[in-house]
């Protein structure tokens, strides 16, 4: 063990995906990185912006690949894909046996793993390095969801075969729930050590000064929440009276302590927007008259069922009209995917009065900072194996905000119906939880608060738990037989072939 003779370790993280886009591999890289004497290179395709404390991190050294895509019509597309298969083993070999400084320990992400998983235990042995699988979910489920649920397609068949074959080859194995754990275990016949997603430690509620100038910002410059005001003005009765639509007075401005840079921005901005304002006394408070914001991050794939939420907020305008105990409704939908276009055009055709829905894509440093503003979450995650838990209820909790989840097969590890949110099955079940949790919002809401203070108390970091579940793994040394390395790299050759000319059809 390099660590142990007191020298430096190296590690790598690769994903073949966007690593802005995933969150817990950087959050891996990180954790490595934090190690004493410790190197991490983290590879990836390139795309949205990663953490600034990994960008910024001199230890973490980020290598992006080529992704070999060109818009091409189907049947060229069907023409090019053999070669686009073999430039994409080529690339990943070259970048792990000769680009790469030498590395111990390599942390791999699945899915996707095809063909990573296999060049990458080819390259581990060639370089007596250590293996290491984290299971996000399953490729042959997601396959086999992209293919109409067809689990007996040939193709699901070959990648349930490849997933399980090539996991056991591996050294060690890091997967997202016991549900997980236990499949493995009984049905493939691999040992996994659970690591639950926790939050790190940028995932905070914000105080109301932080709020205050994070929806200053949305409202005013970045226009994410532009709409917000003149919908909320078209709610008002004639004798409603806002009792924050002023500007800080001048005795306010005595008594209104803040650092050289924030005062700027006193000078030149409104100090009110939808949710917050400066008392006259330079205090930061929240609007009597506030929307409750209720956020959903998604990246718009079929495996979240958008409907149901759109069905709730059909539902939830009718009861907020008839029940004087309900707010306005905020419904800030963040991320990317491919079923945006949809989901913005089925927005679009709702009668809505007392919702708004808005979609936003945030900067890295704001999307925490935007749960922290928020009042209650929504996760549509259903998973198309039923085995693996969305992180973004994970973040969720990090800010302390109620979930109303989605129900599967596993999601009761992370979400205690009643205790730190609730669980839903359909339209009316999301309807009725959000109401049951906004019912007298902002003034007297018992069950938000209750929830908010559970969530508070069980609060356990990422740093805490990855270093009590993996750092042993990447200390422990432990390497198997030469007869066993001789036999892994021919099964893994003729598998690898196997793999590509799959992938090649697919």
């Amino acid at each position: 063990d390099n660590m142990a003779r007191g020298k430096s370790t190296r590690a790598c993280v690769l994903v073949l995906g966007d690593i802005g886009r995933s969150p817990r591999m950087q959050y891996h890289a990180k954790s490595l990185a934090d190690m004493k004497r410790a190197e991490v290179d983290l590879v990836g395709y390139d795309g949205a912006e990663l953490r600034p404390e990994v960008d910024d991190d001199p230890r973490i050294r980020v290598h992006h690949l080529h992704k070999f895509a060109l818009p091409l019509p189907r049947l060229l597309y069907m023409l090019f894909a053999p070669i686009k298969v073999v430039l994409q083993v080529m690339q990943l070999f070259y970048l792990l046996l000769f680009q790469l400084p030498r590395f111990d320990v390599i942390l791999v992400q699945n899915p996707p793993g095809l063909p990573a998983l296999i060049v990458v235990r080819i390259a581990t042995i060639l370089l007596s390095s250590r293996f290491i699988i984290d299971w996000h979910n399953f490729g042959y489920t997601l396959l086999a969801l992209k293919l109409g649920g067809e689990f007996q397609h040939p193709f699901v068949v070959f990648s349930k075969w490849y997933e399980k074959i090539v996991g056991r080859m591996s050294d060690a194995n890091i997967c997202v729930t016991r549900a997980m754990a236990k499949f493995l275990d009984e049905s493939w016949g691999i040992q996994a050590i659970v690591l639950h997603d926790k939050p790190p430690q940028h995932f905070q509620p914000l105080n109301t000064k932080d709020k205050h100038w994070l929806y200053q910002r949305l409202e005013f410059q970045d226009e994410c929440l532009s709409e917000v005001k003149a919908w909320l003005k078209g709610l008002r009765r004639p004798l409603d009276v806002d009792e924050n639509e002023r500007e800080v007075s001048e005795r306010g401005k005595r008594f209104f302590r803040v650092d050289e840079k924030e005062e700027s921005e006193v000078s030149k901005a409104q100090q009110t927007n939808s949710f917050t304002y400066v008392s006259e006394v330079g205090s930061f408070e929240l609007k009597r008259s506030r929307p409750a914001v209720i956020v959903s991050s998604t990246s718009y794939t079929p495996d979240e069922d958008f409907t149901i939420m759109l069905d709730a907020i059909t539902v939830l305008d009718d009861q907020i009209e008839r029940c004087e105990n309900l707010p306005p409704m905020l419904f800030v939908v963040t991320g990317e995917g491919p079923m945006k276009d949809e989901f913005i055009e089925k927005v679009n055709l709702l009668q809505l009065r007392y919702i708004k829905v808005l979609t936003a894509w945030l900067k890295p440093d704001d999307y925490p900072k935007m749960l922290g503003s928020a009042d209650v979450g929504i996760s549509l995650h259903t998973s198309s194996s039923g085995l693996d838990l969305p992180m973004k209820v994970v973040d969720m909790f990090g800010c302390e905000l109620p979930v109303c989840a989605h129900g599967f097969e596993c999601v009761d590890e992370l979400v205690s119906d009643g205790k730190n949110g609730y669980i839903f099955n359909d339209y009316k079940g999301l309807a009725s939880c959000l109401q049951d949790l906004l019912s007298g919002f902002p003034h007297n809401s018992p069950k938000l608060q209750a929830m908010r203070g559970s969530i508070s108390r069980s609060r356990q970091g990422w740093s805490a738990n990855w270093n009590k579940v993996v750092k042993p793994l990447v200390l422990n040394d432990t390497r198997p037989s030469r007869i066993w390395v001789l036999w892994t790299l021919l099964t893994a050759i003729a598998v690898g072939l196997l793999a590509i000319l799959s992938k090649m059809l697919i």
